[in-house]
């Protein structure tokens, strides 16, 4: 019989932003699995520009270590030791605030007109809610399990 209160292993295709208005995006995959959000780089990132998050790792030749098959993981943190928020104008935007960093992960990539932005803002809502059930069911896991006496 199927755990029902098990927490599925959540994995989306999304951008890492240096900020949100300035955002130089770079591909990967946002994950949430055992209680613990990651970001790892995906082969498209080799295309990035990538020197503000191999300023931010303390990393080099971030490309080359993509294309040569390495993974490389912008940040694995666990639930207890960060805060993830929606910006207020809602849409395709996550962020994680660790002990070192805000991160801000969009679900969609932020280029595009008007008509494309528009259409990202309803998927990225769709994404934001499933996000956020997630997170609740890891966080309601975590109340579950017995505590330490």
């Amino acid at each position: 019989m199927r755990d029902t209160n098990a927490i599925e292993a959540r994995e989306d295709k999304a951008w890492l932003l240096r900020n949100r208005f300035n955002p130089f995006p770079i591909s990967g995959l946002l994950a949430l699995e055992s209680r613990i959000i990651s970001f790892r780089l995906d082969a498209d990132a080799a295309e990035a520009t990538l020197g503000w998050l191999e300023e931010e790792l303390g990393a080099e030749e971030l490309a080359e270590r993509i294309e040569g098959g390495e993974e490389i993981v912008a940040f694995s943190l666990p639930l207890d030791e960060c805060v993830v928020t929606w910006p207020i104008t809602g849409g395709a935007m996550m962020l994680i605030e660790g002990p070192t960093r805000k991160w801000v992960v969009s679900y969609d990539h932020p280029v595009g007109g008007a008509v494309l932005q528009t259409f990202n803002l309803m998927s990225g809502r769709g994404k934001a809610r499933a996000w956020k059930k997630a997170l609740s069911a890891a966080e309601a896991q975590d109340a579950e399990r017995p505590k330490p006496q």
